[in-house]
This record gives structure tokens, sequence and C-alpha cells, in this order.
């Protein structure tokens, strides 16, 4: 990856779009220190990760939280869901009695409290996951591919469900390939290609400007660019 630049303000939902293998993953991946970087600025929450250990750095993760493409590698195999949630609520909300409870509730997974990972649907790991996330409330929320392998209207549940209980102020980076999620939850859009960050816009100004080629490309796909309109190259 090299040049890029990308800012997530408070309050802001900006989605992070861009083919598979484009590096979108490393580059979150990097800037939380989850793997090594070979150079760059990074600021998370106003700390740089790779400069940070211990307790230090165990402090920040709990303020910014990454979720996972697949949802059960955020879940303990050995802990049943009501295990788990208890563990993160006196982690992260201590002194607040029913908080698992209570998120066990809101992702309707309160009948599946005693299941254990392997035990849930796919769909089940993951609001299991959103609940492990309402219990931290993050200042920053890192979204990987949330909605991959469900259908167009579990993925608006589920981003619903992602959106709709943050703090006020707090950051939301989403990242997928698919642009119709991102324009239906995000406020600014930022492509990426081969490591760059090649295009940004907002909902409101998508067809206001000439787009990059790869933006373009993602507009067909998703129907909502003609096929003269993709072939003609923008100014």
């Amino acid at each position: 990856m090299a040049g890029v630049d990308l800012d997530v303000f408070p309050g802001e939902v900006v989605g992070l779009i861009g083919e598979s293998g484009c590096g979108k993953t490393s580059l979150v991946r990097a800037s939380l220190g989850l793997i090594r970087r070979d150079g760059g600025i990074v600021r998370v929450l106003g700390h740089d990760p790779g400069q940070l250990g211990g307790s230090a750095l165990t402090a920040l993760r709990r303020r910014a939280q990454l979720l996972l493409q697949d949802p059960g590698a955020s879940l303990n195999p050995g802990l049943s869901l009501q295990e788990a949630l208890a563990e993160s609520a006196r982690v992260h909300r201590p002194g607040l009695p029913g908080a698992a409870r209570e998120a066990l509730a809101r992702m309707g997974l309160v009948h599946r409290s005693h299941a254990r990972p392997h035990e849930l649907s796919g769909g089940e790991r993951r609001r299991a996951t959103l609940a492990m996330l309402w219990l931290a409330d993050p200042e920053l929320t890192i979204a990987d591919e949330p909605t991959a392998g469900l259908d167009a209207a579990r993925k608006a549940e589920v981003l619903d469900l992602l959106l709709e209980r943050r703090r006020p102020g707090a950051g939301f980076l989403l990242i997928s390939h698919d642009l119709p999620l991102v324009l239906y939850a995000c406020t600014r859009i930022v492509v990426m290609s081969g490591g760059r960050l090649v295009d940004a816009f907002t909902p409101g100004t998508l067809e206001a400007t000439p787009r990059h080629p790869l933006t373009r490309r993602l507009l067909w796909a998703a129907g909502m660019m003609a096929e003269r309109e993709l072939i003609a190259e923008p100014e």
C-alpha cells in the first residue's frame, strides 16, 4: 500500500469499498497494529497502536473495535452465548446489572442464550458479535464485510443494528465491496484499488462529477450505470 490518506471523523460513517484483494482489510489491520506495517503515520483516537503495548494497547482496542468478517472468529468456542456476553459486560459495562441480558434481547437471542458458537447459525453468530459490540460501545468501529453471505433484507437489518446504538459522535468505518450497501449506510465513501485510494464522494454527489473507472465498474455491476456510461472514460 502507498499513498493512503484516510480519516474517519467523529460522527461519520465512512465506507471503504473496492474489489477483493485490493488491500482494504490489510489497511485496517495494519492501522490497528494487528499486522506489521513498514512505514506511514497512524493515529487511532490520537494514538499510534504500533507504539503501544500492554495495558495501553488493550485500552485502545476497547475504544476502537474491529468487527471481523467471520463472526465465529470473535466468539470463544468454550463459552455459551450467555457466558460470553456476561464476560463482555463485566469488562465493558461493570456495575450495570442486566446489560448482557439486554444485549441478548436486543439481538433476538434470548432463546439461544445457552448455545455455544458451533450450535448457532451463521446469522445468529453475526448477531452475537453485534451484541458484544453493543456492550463494548466503542468510540470507533471498523466493520470488515459485516454482511457477507446475507441476503439484501438481512444486510439492511444488520447495518441498522450496528448503527442505531452508536454513542453520539462515534466514528464508523464500513469495509465492503457492495456499493449499494455503503450508499445506504454511509455519509462518505472512499474507493480503493491496488493498495491506493483512488476516489471519494458522498452519496449526494455520486452522479455530479466524473468518477474513477473502478467506481464506474462498481456502479455498473450494481445496475446503477448504463453500459454506454461505463465505456465512456471520465474526463
